[in-house]
């Protein structure tokens, strides 16, 4: 997977700097042939600029998705990658220098939210923004309780609709996931802005469209610097290493090769 991931990162670079924002690129008879054997998967690739909570650093983070797979890196750490199953439902967290996958399965829950979370959203158009498919992009802003807690400006809902509704799996699983582990929270350290937009109301800002730029009260960004449809990957490139650990919530987490070696 390494050589494949490298190659990849730099073929998405190129994306970027060729500017193929949105064209349809001509297939070599190389990438026909690899289609038809199954060889490779066409998609849709996105480039996105991020900003972490708390910190200055920006970070260009990128996105496959098809029918079948999301794929998410960045390039803080080019080798490790998230792989959502978009079919079995299970995200696979994929760490190369622990060598584990980590393992978040599909669940439902009717879990109450642990303290007040009054979710309330206003909008407005945003003429800022250049027009996409005709229409004017919708600048949403969320308050709870009473405080700024998130904005998104997002795209009408026929702009890219296989990538939002990946996303909106994506975190629905995570929303799951996070509300699995409330019990275990101290509740001084519940914050129901997060709560709202990781667990509670995690889909409600893509349930408009495809963000293309969203921002948070506590300092997290992310635009969408460049997107490629008709893009294809190697088969390879959405899989896992076969040699790594897995393990999910619960499990005992296994034993680092640094650790295995003292």
């Amino acid at each position: 997977m390494t050589g494949v991931s490298v190659k990849w990162w730099l073929g998405l670079v190129l994306v970027t700097l060729l500017g193929g924002c949105a064209s349809q690129p001509q297939k070599t008879a190389e990438e026909v042939a690899a289609e038809e054997k199954g060889e490779s998967l066409p998609g849709t690739v996105l480039l996105y600029i991020e900003t972490e909570a708390g910190s200055d650093q920006s970070y260009t983070a990128r996105m496959f998705v098809n029918a079948n797979y999301l794929h998410m890196a960045d390039s803080r750490a080019p080798m490790d990658y998230i792989l959502f199953d978009r079919k079995a439902k299970v995200i696979y967290s994929v760490n190369a220098d622990d060598q584990t996958v980590f393992e978040i399965h599909a669940k439902s829950h009717d879990i109450e939210p642990p303290i007040r979370i009054d979710y309330v959203e206003e909008s407005q158009p945003s003429s800022a923004i250049p027009k996409i498919q005709g229409r004017h992009a919708t600048h949403y802003r969320y308050t709870v309780n009473g405080e700024r807690c998130y904005d998104a400006v997002v795209t009408p809902p026929s702009f890219l609709p296989e990538v939002r509704e990946a996303l909106m799996e994506f975190r629905t699983i995570l929303a799951a996931e996070y509300a699995s582990t409330l019990a275990n929270t101290p509740r001084d350290m519940l914050d129901a802005c997060d709560l709202a937009v990781n667990t509670f109301e995690a889909t409600r800002h893509y349930s408009h469209g495809l963000p293309i730029r969203e921002w948070g009260a506590d300092g997290y960004q992310r635009f969408l610097k460049d997107y490629q449809g008709g893009f294809t990957v190697l088969q390879k490139v959405l899989s896992l290493p076969e040699d790594y650990q897995h393990y999910s919530t619960g499990d005992v987490l296994p034993e680092t090769n640094e650790a295995a070696d003292r």
